[in-house]
């Protein structure tokens, strides 16, 4: 009796709770600085400038209960062009374009309160290009955290906040070859605001 209970309010709890969110990431996407040694004392660096990035996110809430909210997440970034700089000992070599965009699906938990406060996992599908031409795909999971306020509106909830996001895994000062290279220079964080609805 008491499985059978507990698989129905599992099976049921998407069911009922029919949350949905639409929102939009706009913030700082920041890049490492892959550098390697050419010779003592002569370092090669790349650098990318730091680039404001938007993005949407849908959300479909699994759970609902209380201050307890348990979201399955897709979402999307479209392209973004950051400069980047090569320098060899401090001298200028050259510049170029890094193109990202990525699609993610994830899960994120959320403890409503006065301030909301959530924690996830998403799993990032990232578009890597440069300017002449090669690319490659970087495939790794990013955690993300967040805190905002949800205006308690009747029909739909309106909602404001900071969201930083990491990866978990990177590639750091690989020179190897372009796809290796540009795996190096993939960002390392995104910090910035999210805002959206749900209903």
């Amino acid at each position: 009796m008491k499985k059978t209970l507990a698989l129905a309010l599992l099976l049921g709890a998407p069911l009922a709770a029919q949350s949905f969110e639409v929102g939009l990431f706009v913030g700082q996407q920041q890049y490492p600085s892959p550098h390697m040694d050419v010779a003592p004392g002569t370092t090669l660096k790349v650098e990318a400038d730091n680039k404001t990035v938007v993005g949407a996110r849908f959300g479909y809430s699994v759970v609902d209960f209380g201050p307890v909210l348990l979201q399955l997440t897709a979402g999307y970034q479209p392209e973004s062009k950051s400069t980047l700089k090569a320098t060899l000992a401090g001298t200028p070599m050259g510049e170029g374009e890094l193109k990202q965009s990525h699609w993610s699906a994830g899960a994120m938990f959320n403890f409503k309160a006065v301030i909301a406060v959530g924690a996830g996992l998403e799993f990032r599908s990232e578009s890597l290009k440069e300017s002449g031409g090669d690319s490659t795909t970087y495939n790794r999971v990013w955690a993300r955290v967040n805190a905002g306020y949800a205006f308690p509106t009747p029909l739909v909830k309106p909602f404001i906040g900071i969201e930083a996001a990491f990866p978990l895994s990177s590639k750091s000062n690989d020179f190897s070859g372009t796809a290796e290279l540009l795996k190096s220079l993939a960002p390392k964080s995104q910090i910035g605001i999210y805002a959206g609805i749900r209903f």
